[in-house]
């Protein structure tokens, strides 16, 4: 039985009280207006008494049956509700596991509602339970609430056809530092926890070692011990565990690809993330957790321009240690059967097929589109498709339909959701700042890496993406 149960019990019970025209006979337990009749009626709801009172007899229906509500995605940060069937009344609902902060069974109906704020998309599978005294039902429930969108690039600048910056960006209009899409970053640190320094992400949740591992003493202006074999990487972490832990954590691991992205900034190089947060990164490659599907090698991000390469265990990188539970990065794609796939990672909505394939069911028929970068804009700008407003994407965004997880990053891509799909590169909207700009920074779905490429080659893909 919830709150608003009860309530609405006594709401009922003031309504009868108002209307009725009759003087209050306070010793009769029949009359709606005395206290004795009101008492009575309240305490044979809250006990689920079906007993009559004064010809009032108040049902237990049990539950035959309970329908979770259907798989429409929710937005991240946004409010919703979502309603259950059931034949049941007076009905009290629990979850196996517990739903997450920001989500709870609505007081006023058989629904839940609440805030999803997560950094990915949800992946819980939810088992739902409707009971009274007299029975119960259950459904299985993984709701469709979406992650958070990539964060920006922190690119603010446009460039002409020649590299130059154009102030008005209307030369090339729809790339990075026009549309300026995604999420602003929000670190906090270098925070002095128990003699060492953290940093922590805001938006993600993530909590990092501030210095590399081997660098020690505020600021990471210690050098020592500071690059690890794929083994060493994980015996370096996991130490940080003993005893008390490290800044008074205990869950410190090597991090996985996904997360070491969220710490570029596309807009400085060597290192090419924001050193004020994180002092001291080298201008090289850093160990992660993310292997290939033989399991002889892993992913890794260089912090020189930004980029993804993959490397052998034995290869010796520098690396930075991560707390916070471990998420699974298995993604969920939607297909919204008219062309378009919903990422629910990330809230973007992807063209299925790559630009070229005609046939937008099954990506079939025609031939890869190959661009220059400001053409892969302009045929972004210029797509229709189901009724939205295309762009090509920025870097962020497009490294964030990688999948490192369906096929171990080679091909990078989920072939059920993205057939026909080339294992090569494809554009993304970040030119590489210069004078001149003569880079912008593509994506490969072949093996996973990605980087700087020159603005002029020809031979790179493109696929489009809007706001879901």
């Amino acid at each position: 039985m919830t709150q608003f149960q009860i309530w609405l019990f006594l709401l009922c019970i003031c309504v009868i009280t108002f209307f009725s025209c009759n003087q209050s006979d306070l010793e009769n337990l029949c009359d709606p207006k005395s206290d004795q009749y009101k008492d009575s009626l309240l305490l044979r709801y809250i006990n689920f008494d079906e007993s009559p009172h004064c010809g009032v007899v108040l049902k237990v229906n049990p539950p035959t049956y309970l329908i979770c509500p259907p798989l429409i995605p929710k937005r991240n940060g946004t409010f919703f509700l979502e309603a259950f069937e059931t034949d049941g009344n007076r009905l009290s609902f629990s979850s196996n596991p517990p739903l997450p902060p920001g989500v709870v069974f609505s007081f006023f109906s058989n629904s839940l509602e609440g805030t999803y704020n997560g950094w990915k998309a949800n992946q819980v599978q939810f088992t739902i339970t409707a009971s009274n005294p007299k029975g119960s039902a259950s459904c299985v429930y993984k709701p469709a609430w979406m992650g958070k969108t990539p964060p920006k690039t922190n690119i603010t600048v446009c460039y002409d056809g020649s590299g130059n910056i154009d102030a008005t960006c209307t030369v090339i209009p729809g790339q990075d530092g026009h549309l300026r899409k995604g999420i602003n970053t929000s670190f906090v640190g270098p925070t002095l926890v128990s003699g060492v320094e953290i940093t922590t992400d805001l938006v993600t949740g993530l909590v990092w070692t501030s210095c590399h591992r081997g660098r020690t003493g505020i600021g990471c202006i210690t050098p020592g011990t500071e690059t690890f074999t794929y083994t060493g990487a994980q015996t370096e972490c996991t130490s940080l565990n003993a005893g008390s832990g490290f800044a008074d954590r205990t869950d410190w691991r090597v991090p996985e690809m996904e997360e070491y992205l969220t710490t570029f900034d596309h807009t400085t190089e060597n290192p090419s993330t924001n050193s004020t947060y994180f002092p001291q990164t080298a201008s090289f490659n850093y160990k992660s957790n993310t292997s290939n599907a033989a399991s002889t090698g892993a992913f890794y991000p260089t912090y020189i321009q930004s980029s993804i390469g993959f490397g052998n265990y034995t290869d010796m990188h520098y690396l930075r240690c991560v707390a916070t539970p471990r998420n699974t990065f298995i993604k969920r794609f939607i297909d919204q059967l008219d062309g378009t796939i919903l990422d629910l990672d990330s809230g973007l909505l992807w063209q299925k097929c790559t630009a070229g394939q005609p046939n937008v069911a099954s990506c079939s028929g025609g031939t890869d589109s190959a661009f220059v970068w400001s053409a892969a804009i302009n045929y972004c700008q210029n797509l229709s498709l189901a009724g939205k407003t295309w762009r090509l994407p920025n870097a962020n965004e497009l490294i964030s339909l990688k999948d490192y997880r369906f096929n171990f990053g080679t091909p990078g891509f989920n072939s059920l959701f993205f057939p026909n799909t080339a294992s090569a590169s494809f554009w993304s909207s970040s030119p590489v700042l210069g004078s001149p700009s003569t880079q912008a920074y593509v994506t490969d779905f072949g093996g996973s890496g990605g980087g700087p490429t020159l603005k002029s080659d020809g031979t790179v893909r493109t696929r489009c993406v809007t706001d879901y």
